[in-house]
């Protein structure tokens, strides 16, 4: 492991206090509290390693989990194995049993994870179904038996990520409340509510209400493109999640100043280092296929971006990817203002 990320140029350890699997509490984060959002299909131990050597002050969230899911396949408990260096690491989960929650939790508590998160905020209309994701904004009642649950098993931080509403944001307090209430220790708002899944744009008004309301500390979502960006949105808020913007883009944590965006050389390291570490957790077909939403967002920015990611997305092994990543830092003599 240790090999790996030294490929990336100049880029910080994980500092060793961050570095055990004891509980840490929200209280004890310096603020602002900077996240990745848990993204289904993104955020795996490979690219969480990538964005904790970028920053190592970033929170780490897990993939979105089904709690059922990792009770009964061996395959979907493996998504969610991370490493040390990994910490502060929560993990996310939804579901709509309370007991299923506690079995999951206990079991994710020996791994040694920091918290769980539990998802109330995913619109999917399959999700939405089961009662699952944004459908437990519609019951309070079975909500808050789920917080009740995990927390009440003490250890682990219990939080909750959810969004405006149903329709509007006009019962958002009463619902963050009774999740406070019930054991929740830290909310996340995604600044859209059901009814506009992911169009329009976010509002963070109703979250920056919310926070007069709360003990708790509030995370803001939606639309941060950077870190910059999120500090300009913080207002009164504990901290903030950065998530479409960071799919291939791990940079979207790093205060730049007038340096500008990376070089495509420090690019090509990092890009090769995330398959690589990739290649540890999955085998080469998988990897090969799985790897290119990331592709699709790290290489753009000037004429030909779309043959060029073509080319990577198309590589029928490791070695060929590999050799077409790292011709991506000739960019920077042929194309000296890419971004």
């Amino acid at each position: 492991m240790a090999s790996a990320l030294g490929q990336i140029g100049g880029a910080a350890q994980a500092p060793a206090g961050l570095r055990h699997a004891a509980p840490l509490r929200w209280g004890e984060m310096a603020r602002p509290i900077v996240a990745l959002a848990p993204m289904d299909g993104i955020t795996d131990s490979a690219y969480r390693q990538v964005v904790r050597c970028i920053d190592p002050g970033v929170v780490l969230f897990s993939e979105f989990t089904s709690v059922e899911g990792f009770l009964r396949s061996g395959r979907v408990r493996r998504r969610l194995d991370f490493k040390p260096e990994e910490h502060p690491y929560f993990v996310q989960l939804f579901g709509s049993d309370p007991e299923a929650f506690a079995e999951a939790t206990r079991a994710l508590e020996q791994q040694g994870v920091m918290g769980i998160d539990i998802n109330m905020g995913c619109p999917s209309k399959k999700i939405v179904h089961s009662q699952h994701g944004s459908g437990l904004m519609r019951d309070v009642g079975a909500a808050c038996r789920i917080v009740e649950r995990v927390a009440a098993l003490g250890r682990l931080e219990t939080s909750v990520k959810t969004r405006l509403g149903w329709q509007d944001s006009s019962g958002l307090i009463s619902f963050a409340k009774s999740l406070e209430s019930a054991g929740a220790s830290l909310i996340t708002i995604h600044g859209r509510t059901y009814g506009q899944r992911f169009s329009g744009t976010a509002d963070w008004a109703p979250i920056y209400r919310l926070k007069e309301a709360l003990s708790v500390p509030v995370l803001g979502n939606g639309d941060v493109r950077s870190r910059s960006d999120g500090q300009a949105k913080l207002g009164n808020l504990d901290g903030f999640m950065i998530g479409r913007a960071a799919i291939g883009n791990p940079w979207a944590f790093v205060a730049r100043g007038p340096g500008g965006p990376p070089a495509w050389r420090e690019k090509a390291a990092v890009i090769a280092t995330h398959y690589r570490l990739l290649r540890e957790i999955k085998p080469e077909r998988i990897a090969l296929l799985e790897f290119r939403k990331h592709v699709a967002e790290y290489v753009r920015g000037f004429d030909d971006a779309k043959a060029v990611r073509w080319e990577i997305m198309s590589a029928p092994d490791d070695a060929t990817l590999l050799r077409r990543v790292e011709a991506l830092a000739w960019l920077d003599e042929a194309l000296p203002r890419a971004s």
